[in-house]
């Protein structure tokens, strides 16, 4: 078996990567806010949630596995639905909150959400995992709780 050659996002410097990142989530953040002035904007935020998810599902050689590329279609989901379906608009302010703790703590509880689905995990649901998910300290890098 050959070893598979690096995807294009292996390929960027990791610096690099982390201030891409960091711009791409702080870009979606202001548009968010601005919806809050105006909602036409949030329109805006799923036309760029979409381009971003595409962006890394691209970059990751259009495989949906990789957990960077599930976070931002996940994403893209949730304002998409919080934006066009009536009564939704919560999410909006979720994501605010969300992106916001992401941007300034480094806690991602959308990774962290993700992180459940059952072909993310390596055990069982239980009250267990669920407290280990959501109340682990921040974490560089992919979300993986500790161990019980």
């Amino acid at each position: 078996m050959t070893d598979m050659p690096p995807t294009p996002w292996e390929m960027i410097a990791e610096r690099r990567r982390k201030r891409i990142v960091w711009g791409l989530w702080l870009a979606t953040w202001l548009l968010l806010l601005a919806g809050l002035v105006n909602r036409a904007f949030w329109g805006h935020v799923v036309l760029f949630s979409g381009l971003h998810a595409v962006l890394f599902f691209a970059l990751f050689r259009f495989h949906v596995e990789p957990f960077p590329v599930q976070v931002r279609i996940a994403y893209f989901a949730l304002v998409a639905v919080g934006t066009y379906v009536p009564y939704m608009a919560i999410l909006m302010y979720l994501t605010i909150l969300g992106l916001a703790t992401n941007l300034f703590m480094g806690y991602c509880p959308l990774a962290r959400t993700v992180f459940l689905f059952p072909w993310n995990r390596e055990e069982s649901f239980s009250l267990d995992l669920l407290r280990r998910v959501f109340f682990s300290p921040p974490v560089a890098g992919r979300f993986k709780p500790k161990p019980h």
